[in-house]
């Protein structure tokens, strides 16, 4: 859903530092006009404690207040760089080849059966230029609601051409993130592309532990997101955040406890664009 453009020359004090061993990491901060904006630690906190709407954080409704603005079509959804949803589309298909091969080898041979969710879907991007093609089933949940109601019109069954392969769309969620609780072992994959940016750690973390109720056995989650060098940037217009590749890797492996199985940068997008990479993480759930 976003692809931000990187703020001019973020101090130094960007770093991710330790104090010790056995402290966690610590992110500082910049927003997109290169003013500090302390940790991540205090920058939260701040979000948590400061103004709410129906219980969430005003950090949410903002968020939405601004995508109601844009226009629900490739270029509005990624900024005016709706160009790259080819290249997009190509690098995503040759990473799930990578860390899902053999279960879509199974299902070109007709031996196992697919289904995909598409996180943050927008209008469908995702969806109809890439995960449609590869997954029997898709649903997609997006918050912002004429951005959902355009996948609908795109890619229901109804409103869609009739596929050959037999794959179809089923669920449109207008829901956010925050609020989504996958149906139990559904999905074999559950992609989430330019969306997580929005969501505070916490939230971010109840998240990917909801997302792992809704994998079948075997089944990943992949993240494709924005990085920026170090620490964090604050977009002050869509609030949201773009996190450094330090501060995801932490989320995954100390605050969730997740493997990193794969990850890997986009290649041949635009210079003046953040870095993009693709996470595929698996929980690492035990019973008890």
């Amino acid at each position: 859903l976003i692809v931000a453009l990187p703020p001019p020359s973020p101090p130094p004090a960007l770093a991710a530092t330790r104090e010790s061993d056995a402290m966690p990491p610590v992110f500082k901060g910049v927003d997109d006009k290169g003013n500090s904006v302390g940790t991540h630690l205090a920058f939260w906190k701040a979000v948590k404690s400061g103004a709410s709407h129906e219980g969430k954080p005003l950090w949410y409704k903002k968020g939405i207040e601004y995508w109601d603005t844009v226009e629900a079509t490739d270029d509005g959804v990624l900024g005016g760089y709706g160009h790259v949803s080819t290249q997009d589309a190509l690098d995503n298909t040759a990473f799930l080849e990578t860390v899902f091969g053999d279960a879509l080898e199974a299902k070109r041979t007709g031996s196992r059966r697919l289904v995909a969710c598409d996180c943050g879907a927008g209008i469908g991007r995702v969806t109809s230029s890439f995960l449609i093609h590869h997954f029997d089933e898709v649903d997609l949940v997006e918050p912002v609601k004429h951005f959902i109601g355009k996948a609908e019109e795109l890619l229901a069954p109804a409103g869609a051409l009739s596929r050959t392969d037999g794959h179809r769309c089923v669920s449109f969620f207008a829901q956010p993130l925050e609020g989504f609780h996958p149906e139990p072992q559904r999905y074999d994959v559950i992609w989430i592309q330019w969306c997580v940016g929005h969501l505070t750690d916490e939230d971010f973390v109840s998240f990917f532990q909801r997302c792992a109720t809704g994998l079948r056995p075997g089944g990943i989650i992949v993240v494709k997101e924005n990085n920026t060098k170090e620490g964090f940037v604050l977009d002050t217009d869509d609030s949201s955040l773009t996190r450094s590749h330090k501060y995801f890797m932490h989320l995954f492996e100390d605050a969730l406890g997740y493997e990193v199985v794969k990850h890997r940068l986009q290649k041949n997008f635009p210079a003046e664009l953040f870095q993009v990479r693709m996470y595929a993480v698996k929980p690492t759930l035990t019973e008890t």
